[in-house]
């Protein structure tokens, strides 16, 4: 997102939405079946409607609140980095001290999935759904929170037994680092999303053989490659 030979992203879908509304006018006007504008009155409503519940999509930012505070996490307490050491064969650049903190992050991660399983599975079925499975269960429902607990459990660990993080306070900068380097990602998401909701609502999608869900996946890659940028 800073290469400056190129208009940032939130342009970019800025200019999009643009576009979306000049050919939903002219399919409109020329009666494209389907087709309806953003810039008549019903269209008016529904971007003032939008604007401000456009950002509360369920795979939106709800999923980018519940993941960060674990990636941001994962990242500062640095164990992304001596997991990427041991994959690359680089086992040697790592200190006693930080392969013994690896070890005791990798007991961490599998017991908190054996509580997990437990949960679910286990005799009690605490968390588990009426009929017993996964599906429809509070772990379910949580499902984001979940992973994101499962990624700050051992990065936590690790930091600990690293001395990366020596008080509370490294561990709340370490929650909040991901908004702290991915705050234009923020601002790009609503571009993104305000994008596809306009293609959607226009049925300019539809006239390019696109439904819902498949639109859907795509915004949800979309919002996905960009956070990897």
């Amino acid at each position: 997102m800073k290469n400056k030979r190129f208009p940032h992203p939130a342009t970019c879908f800025f200019l999009l939405t643009g576009l979306v509304t000049f050919v939903s006018w002219v399919g409109s006007v020329y009666g494209w079946s389907g087709v309806r504008s953003l810039l008549g009155d019903e269209g008016l409503r529904w971007v003032f409607r939008t604007l401000g519940t456009v950002y509360l999509s369920p795979l939106a930012l709800p999923v980018i609140l519940a993941l960060f505070p674990g990636l941001g996490l994962w990242s500062d307490s640095g164990i992304g980095k001596a997991c990427r050491s041991m994959v690359s064969g680089q086992r040697e650049s790592l200190s006693r001290k930080e392969r013994r903190a690896l070890v005791l992050s990798a007991v961490t991660f599998g017991t908190y999935i054996g509580i997990l399983l437990l949960l679910v599975w286990g005799p009690w079925g605490v968390a588990s759904s009426v009929v017993g499975s996964f599906q429809g269960s509070p772990l379910a429902d949580g499902f984001w929170w979940v992973v994101s607990f499962g990624i700050a459990l051992p990065s936590v660990a690790y930091g600990i037994a690293s001395d990366a993080y020596l008080s509370d306070r490294d561990v709340v900068r370490g929650m909040s680092a991901m908004f702290v380097r991915k705050s234009d990602y923020l601002v790009t998401l609503f571009f993104v999303l305000f994008f596809f909701a306009s293609l959607d609502y226009t049925g300019l999608a539809m006239c390019a053989g696109l439904s819902s869900e498949t639109l859907g996946w795509i915004c949800g890659a979309c919002c996905f490659l960009l956070l990897c940028v």
